[in-house]
């Protein structure tokens, strides 16, 4: 997603595979659509690592959470 020229550089990073220059939103939502859990990360940081963090986020706010299904970016494995 490009960013605004008013938010902080720190924020933002490029990601290379789509030449874009901004943040990325990860998110989790239930079977209706309902938002459980939601991280911005700068555009550099990769799909996995906002992945891991994001179900950590769930994990912690949701612990009966038992199934998710994910887009094949989000490469992560039940240790």
């Amino acid at each position: 997603m490009k960013t605004s020229a008013n938010v902080a550089e720190t924020s933002q990073g490029i990601d290379a595979s789509k030449k874009i220059k901004g943040r990325e939103r990860h998110l989790i939502t239930d079977t209706l659509g309902l938002v459980l859990a939601v991280l911005v990360t700068a555009a550099n940081v990769h799909d996995t690592t906002g992945g891991k963090l994001l179900l950590d986020d769930l994990a912690a706010s949701h612990p009966g959470m038992t199934k998710v299904w994910a887009d094949g970016g989000y490469q992560y494995s039940i240790p």
